[in-house]
């Protein structure tokens, strides 16, 4: 297989650098998709897709004329003699690309692709036509997060579902990727999707085409599965399937949100709260929740902050899953496995018929380590890992490192949060050490005397800033501290902006408060200096103004920038593509309770320790540059270049 991608790889790249400047780099895999499918239909001797007996791969291969049209003509012809979906193979035309430009294609893809004999195995030209796609897409610069999951997270899903027979359904089916997953896991699975974008519905038939399946048992509808649903029963009732697997659109905005409140189907308002047009990763939640039959079981990936936000929306909703004891699993995913998007991913298992053993629970699975890099800025799932996920998933029934079997009064004493951070007591941070694993159930049992912050600090959220469309130029304010005012630990004074706040009196902040982020990716926390003239805290933060004298704000920065309490606070974060803290969050976090004297010892020792990095930075930095110099020196540039020391 390795070998198939390589040469998948190598075929994309050369009709890529061939189409440039020949078509728009969007539709490379337009033509790629095309060329291919029509080789494997006119090559391939055991698909049962009717063709023209007048075209032939060696006609078509062989001309230098009319390229475009004899591969539009197979496609039409193709459509009209079968009684399947397949006009969409038409959608896309080749007759305005140049015949040169396609004959050079058509060569890079009879030299770099498959062998006949290679042809009649679908299951080679499946993985092949995957690749493919892949490739041309990204050389295209898309996300291909909008049409492809990793093969990696769809084999997951179908895995978790393990189903046996029954129909499988995907409400944004991409090119098909879960569905034909499902096949290769069991051929007697009926499958259904919709997806919004029409290249893509074109691509999922050709994907099912070139894997092998039969067409009568697979159906993709072009359509908005949200406002427009396309599989209905009676004129009436949504369609409710057996298995759901789908990897929902992240951070989707609603339109006519108005349409939705009178939903015919009653998916968006009432029992499973009612929704706004921020709430689109809510929507498809709800739209797989009603799509479920009696006995269904669903696998869908779901950005982590729509299970732990405090909308009313999406809190009612997890309500409405976790009273009705439908939720199975959630599976807190790696990182870095979409290319698309940094959010925290989770796989959430609904399933309306669970075994007994599992009544009244939800198994938390934390997968973050269960991924290989292929490059530092993407994860894949190998065999090896998704073979680890499923056996805690099916084997688990106690709590393990890696494994938390909650019941539902937890939950719903967590006020129904079901983000898995919350409930594993490890946690892996980043750190100036590196990737470090923080046990939380170690620190509770192995420092007796703590504190919270909440006994001996009053914690306040900073202002709200008005939109700078707002503000008119000469306007007075107050200098206000913004995320960009803080780094490396340290509020730089001289570059605060000021800014017209509302109460301003309210949000000032004094020597020695402690300031700590409360949203974004960065994690920041400070100490407010002297200061001469009046300072405001910006909504991004959360002040912590120490009230007991006998403790210096110092330790407690030392606590917080240590790998257990960014572990606490990271923990504590929720949200999807920005995540959030309040006050309520971290005002319970504990720290080491110790007498006031050691606390300034610690205090002293790291600030020993800055010193000494900066002396020793500053001798590394001498060390390079009378480096360089002399470099320059034997380059004959030290004499023309002025300034030098």
């Amino acid at each position: 297989m390795d070998n198939i991608e390589l040469r998948a790889n190598k075929t994309s790249r050369a009709i890529g650098e061939r189409l440039r400047g020949e078509v728009q780099s969007y539709q490379y895999h337009e033509v790629g998709s095309r060329i291919f499918t029509a080789k494997f239909l006119l090559e391939n001797k055991s698909h049962s897709i009717t063709i023209p007996d007048d075209i032939t791969w060696e006609r078509i291969s062989s001309s230098h004329y009319n390229i475009g049209n004899l591969i539009d003509e197979l496609f039409h012809k193709i459509a009209h003699k079968n009684d399947f979906n397949l006009d969409l193979l038409s959608s896309f035309s080749l007759s305005e690309i140049g015949d040169h430009v396609l004959y050079d294609c058509l060569m890079i893809m009879d030299q770099s692709s498959l062998t006949i004999e290679e042809f009649q195995d679908t299951k080679l030209t499946g993985q092949y036509f995957l690749h493919l796609i892949q490739r041309l897409m990204e050389s295209e610069g898309k996300e291909l997060g909008t049409s492809v999951t990793p093969e990696g997270l769809n084999r997951l899903m179908i895995r978790i579902l393990n189903p046996s027979n029954g129909s499988l359904y995907d409400g944004a089916a991409g090119i098909g990727g879960s569905l034909i997953e499902a096949y290769r896991f069991n051929n007697d699975i009926s499958m259904f999707g919709q997806e919004i974008n029409e290249s893509n519905v074109a691509i999922a038939y050709m994907n099912a085409i070139v894997n092998g399946i039969d067409l009568s048992k697979f159906q993709i509808a072009k359509g908005d599965t949200l406002f427009s649903p396309a599989f209905i029963e009676n004129d009436s009732n949504l369609m409710q399937f057996d298995y759901i697997a789908m990897n929902q659109p992240f951070g989707l905005k609603l339109n006519n949100i108005q349409m939705m409140d009178y939903d015919p189907y009653g998916r968006f308002s009432g029992r499973m709260g009612k929704i706004s047009r921020m709430h689109g990763d809510l929507a498809f939640l709800q739209h797989t929740v009603a799509s479920l039959n009696e006995t269904g079981k669903a696998a869908v990936i779901v950005p982590v902050g729509v299970l732990s936000r405090s909308s009313h929306a999406e809190r009612a909703f997890r309500e409405y899953i976790v009273n009705n004891d439908i939720i199975e699993a959630i599976v807190l995913l790696p990182s870095k496995l979409l290319s698309y998007t940094t959010i925290q991913t989770v796989l959430l298992v609904l399933n309306n018929k669970k075994h007994s053993s599992r009544n009244q629970q939800v198994l938390f699975i934390n997968a973050e380590e269960q991924s290989t890099s292929k490059v530092r800025s993407q994860h894949y799932l190998t065999q090896d890992n998704i073979e680890t996920i499923v056996a805690m998933y099916v084997q688990s029934s106690t709590d393990t490192e890696d494994v938390k079997v909650a019941n539902l009064t937890e939950i719903i004493e967590s006020e129904f949060n079901l983000n898995p951070n919350h409930y594993f007591t490890s946690h892996t941070v980043e750190t100036q050490f590196g990737d470090v694993i923080i046990n939380k159930a170690a620190y509770d049992e192995k420092v007796k005397n703590k504190r919270t912050l909440k006994e001996i600090a009053q914690l306040s959220r900073g202002v709200n800033l008005p939109a700078k469309n707002t503000i008119k130029e000469g306007q007075k304010g107050y200098k206000v501290i913004q995320l960009k005012d803080v780094e490396d630990g340290k509020i730089d004074l001289e570059s605060i902006e000021v800014i017209p706040v509302n109460n301003a009196e309210r949000y000032l902040v004094e020597s020695g408060d402690i300031i700590i982020a409360s949203r974004g990716t960065a994690y920041k926390v400070a100490i407010v200096p002297d200061h001469n003239e009046p300072l405001v805290l910006s909504n991004m933060f959360i002040r912590i103004r120490i009230k007991d004298k006998a403790y210096k704000p110092e330790y407690i920065k030392v606590f917080l920038d240590s790998p257990v309490g960014v572990a606490l606070i990271e923990g504590m974060k929720k949200g999807g593509t920005v995540k959030a803290l309040t006050t309520r969050d971290i005002e319970d976090i504990e720290f080491p309770d110790i007498e006031i004297n050691e606390q300034e010892g610690i205090i002293q020792t790291v600030k020993d320790a800055e010193v000494k990095y900066m002396e020793l930075l500053q001798q590394a930095n001498e060390v390079l540059k009378h480096g360089k110099l002399n470099a320059y020196t034997k380059m004959g540039l030290r004499n023309v270049i002025e300034g030098l020391d």
